[in-house]
């Protein structure tokens, strides 16, 4: 697998237009808020990655992403939790995650971690959804910061309310997720523009628009359905 740094604005607008979309499927979706412009701060500034199967059929083609970017950069996109006690510039916020094949969320986690060894991470910060999916489960290696947030900038597509749950890995937690790691292989890809990594997770060769399901992912730093990460 593949996970390349998207730098082109071709790139970064096939990204956002499959973010949207996936967001937007038929089943429990949700979108942002029509104030909200924290999606757009995100994949406007983030470091944006995206997820390739090179040696599958379309090895061209996106099946997952996410933003990644670090508390100097910009901040964090809810006030709590206090990380001022680590430098910002280890301090990296994940999210806007989004994937189209079953399993494909795993990988996109596990690359994460890869990533965070190599910018030598202090700490690792998602926001994933606890209301009305909760999805926070699916972090291993994280532990819940407080209780769950309303977050200001979504809302289901009936327009309800969503939660989110602010979750952080450092110290050794994050050590024991990086060191998982290292069991499998990984190289840098020419110009450091991403890395090819060994998958230690198998990936459907269905898509998840195919199926008529919908990958839930929160509106911020966030996570892939159960479904879909399984």
């Amino acid at each position: 697998m593949e996970l390349r740094q998207l730098k082109t604005e071709s790139e970064r607008r096939a990204f956002a237009r499959r973010l949207s979309e996936v967001r937007a499927m038929r089943g429990a979706g949700f979108g942002e808020t029509h104030r909200s412009v924290i999606g757009e701060v995100h994949v406007a500034f983030s470091k944006l990655y995206g997820l390739y199967d090179e040696r599958g059929s379309a090895p061209d083609e996106m099946i997952g992403g996410f933003a990644m970017h670090d508390l100097a950069m910009f901040s964090q996109s809810y006030p709590k939790p206090d990380l001022t006690h680590l430098p910002p510039e280890k301090v990296f916020e994940c999210g806007e995650l989004w994937a189209v094949a079953a399993g494909a969320g795993r990988l996109l986690r596990h690359a994460g971690a890869i990533i965070a060894g190599m910018l030598e991470a202090r700490a690792m910060l998602v926001y994933p959804i606890f209301k009305p999916w909760n999805l926070s489960g699916s972090y291993k290696n994280f532990v819940r910061a407080g209780e769950p947030i309303e977050w200001p900038y979504a809302r289901t597509l009936d327009g309800g309310k969503i939660y989110v749950q602010a979750m952080v890995s450092e110290g050794e937690a994050l050590a024991a997720g990086i060191a998982e790691t290292e069991r499998y292989g990984y190289e840098l890809l020419e110009g450091e523009m991403g890395l090819r990594f060994d998958a230690p997770f198998a990936i459907s060769s269905k898509r998840v628009a195919a199926r008529g399901r919908t990958s839930i992912l929160p509106a911020a730093p966030d996570e892939i359905a159960k479904r879909a990460a399984a």
